[in-house]
């Protein structure tokens, strides 16, 4: 009884987050070697996690043409529209957002949509998106 009560309480916390919405620039840039990047973040938060898996994953954090943005948004801080909190689009507590610049020219972008905190799983499995669909090599 435990094992099921575990295994749909695992399940409920899973499906808390929305799909992954990502878009490709900058095909050219498929394949890219990245020894570095900037990552410039709109919390502590963001940008700390950000820079502990790159660095994980073998990339430098400093100046750099490359620069990832991670911007993190949550509708119950930032939405103060009474509207906008009775619309059914308003499902999901807040959103993260990763972009990939080339010398300030857009390359990637990717967006999920979540409930409750922000995770540090989140933003993870957005980096990981973007270096598995770019196929960057370090």
């Amino acid at each position: 009884m435990k094992n099921i009560f575990l295994a749909l309480l695992i399940f409920l916390f899973a499906g808390c987050d929305g799909k992954i919405i990502k878009n490709v620039y900058n095909k050219s840039q498929i394949g890219a070697k990245i020894e570095s990047i900037d990552i410039v973040a709109t919390d502590e938060f963001s940008k700390e996690i950000s820079q502990q898996f790159l660095k994980e994953q073998g990339f430098f954090i400093k100046e750099s043409p490359y620069s990832l943005r991670v911007e993190y948004r949550n509708y119950a801080q930032t939405c103060n529209n009474p509207l906008s909190k009775t619309s059914s689009d308003y499902a999901y507590d807040g959103f993260v957002k990763i972009t990939l610049f080339y010398k300030n020219s857009r390359v990637y972008a990717s967006q999920r949509d979540f409930k409750g905190e922000i995770s540090e799983r989140l933003i993870i499995s957005l980096i990981e998106s973007m270096i598995d669909d770019l196929e960057l090599e370090k």
